[in-house]
């Protein structure tokens, strides 16, 4: 990407360069050849002002005519190889263009293996999802039925990993192509600057010539057979320079094309990526979209029957508080002190009960916790497993009874003076409400592992002015 960007930005700057550097080099031909023209003219008046001083030209005349031959020579096997060299530079020019065709397939084909991909059951992907494949496997109705979807899921696996294999090599050879676009363009541009260096000799052998001619009809007069044939052969240098002006023209037209066609290429590319790179985002964005409406959904469900768990605990609640209140109307406090002794809790010398039976699984303070296993993780209460009711340490009024999240149903005591107690992880049929005064010993709910549990047992907490006290500093 950073050396398409760069040759983006590069691209305008060398068609500018290459374009002033044509500019200029058909100006330096055109004051070529007005000189040429201006020598021509004084050679024809030289040659009628010595038509009668030429006698002993012959000797030198013979020299310049081999001269003229040997240049001559060199001038038609540069022409040759300027010529060859075209014919390169069209056969590259070809080859770029049949790779380029090429790359545009090979895209083509990887952005529409990339939509097959795409419109394939999210459930199952190149290597699979293990929970899609059990369900796939655990609904089969028979052992042939089982066979048969093992079958399917290994040929969605297979197909999809051999989709994914064909878009790699395709990648690959994508990539070996545009590799073998940049040496074919190295190439030409090699053949283009030997091509330039053999222009470059081709006239100044052809000045040469001119100059040669133009030293022997200043030092001779001409005889009029040589100097036609003389102005014959200007008339040759003549033609040859004017050919050459049309091949350079030809020739930085064909660059300034061949310049225009790259850096659209680069913009087709551009903007094939730049669409690539927006149906990726869409399609993460729309993933994302449904990540979050499934999370949405299953946030709602959970909500619902929470409400729905605490609408029945309130009914339970108000039944038990229905149930105790005609209850305590015909029995009398001795009663009460009796049943709350019954229960197996006993009082501590500071006037609390203890609101479970079991035995001690977590004490108060810094541990290891059970479910996520951080370390360090503060205990604000004890842990207390076993069975059966859960009763209240102290009298006082209920100021929480619903679900509490990672506590599960919880039911929060007010004892007055600073003190609250708190008692989690119960089933979910409580005894108590919020707003009901509960005598010590009193009932609350039963043992349970709702919430983020790992077993039956009571989370028992003593809070004083909001801070977490050790409940065994009151319960023993």
């Amino acid at each position: 990407m950073t050396v398409i960007a760069t040759a983006v930005l590069a691209a305008p700057t060398f068609s500018t360069l290459n374009v002033e550097a044509s500019s200029q080099r058909m100006r330096e031909l055109e004051r070529q050849q007005q000189e040429l023209e201006n020598q021509s003219n004084q050679l024809d008046g030289q040659i009628s002002d010595r038509e009668e001083q030429m006698q002993s030209l012959e000797e030198e005349r013979e020299q310049l005519e081999a001269d003229v031959v040997e240049l001559q020579g060199r001038i038609d096997e540069l022409v040759g190889r300027i010529d060859k060299q075209t014919n390169e530079i069209e056969r590259i020019e070809k080859e770029i263009e049949r790779l380029n065709e090429e790359i545009d397939r090979l895209k083509d084909q990887i952005e529409r293996r990339n939509e097959q991909l795409e419109s394939q059951a999210r459930s199952v992907q190149t290597q699979a999802n293990p929970a899609d494949i059990v369900d796939i496997m655990m609904s089969a109705e028979s052992l042939s039925d089982l066979i048969g979807r093992i079958g399917v899921v290994n040929q969605l696996v297979s197909a999809n990993q051999n989709v994914m294999q064909a878009q790699f090599e395709d990648q690959q050879e994508l990539e070996e192509t545009e590799k073998q676009v940049v040496a074919e363009q190295e190439e030409m541009e090699a053949v283009k600057a030997q091509m330039e260096s053999d222009r470059t000799e081709l006239v100044n052998n052809r000045l040469d010539l001119e100059e040669k001619v133009i030293q022997v009809a200043e030092r001779y007069d001409l005889t009029e057979d040589e100097r036609d044939s003389f102005i014959n052969e200007q008339n040759v240098v003549a033609e040859r320079a004017s050919n050459l002006s049309d091949e350079m023209r030809a020739e930085q037209e064909r660059i300034i094309e061949a310049e225009r066609r790259r850096q659209e290429e680069i913009r087709r590319a551009e903007e094939q990526r730049r669409r690539e790179a927006e149906a990726q985002a869409r399609a993460e964005a729309e993933a994302q979209a449904q990540a979050q409406a499934r999370a949405e959904a299953e946030r709602r469900a959970e909500q619902e029957a929470r409400a729905e768990e605490e609408r029945q605990a309130q009914a339970a609640a108000q039944t038990s508080s229905n149930s105790s209140s005609s209850s305590s109307s015909t029995s009398s406090s001795n009663t009460s002190s009796s049943s709350s002794n019954n229960s197996g809790s006993a009082q501590s010398s500071s006037g609390w009960l203890r609101p479970a039976q079991g035995r001690i699984t977590s004490p108060f303070g810094y541990r290891t916790h059970p479910v996520t296993g951080q370390r360090g993780s503060f205990h604000a209460g004890v842990d207390i497993a076993g069975s059966g009711p859960i009763r209240a340490a102290r009298a006082g009024r209920v100021t929480a009874a619903s679900y509490r999240g990672s506590f599960g149903y919880t039911v929060i005591v007010d004892h007055g003076g600073g003190y609250q107690t708190l008692y989690a992880h119960m089933q979910p049929n409580l005894s108590v409400s919020v707003g009901q005064d509960v005598s010590q010993g009193q009932q609350l709910g039963i043992m349970g592992t709702t919430g983020r549990s790992t077993g039956v047992h009571l989370h028992f907490e003593v809070h004083r002015n909001g801070q977490p006290q050790n409940p065994m500093n009151f319960i023993n």
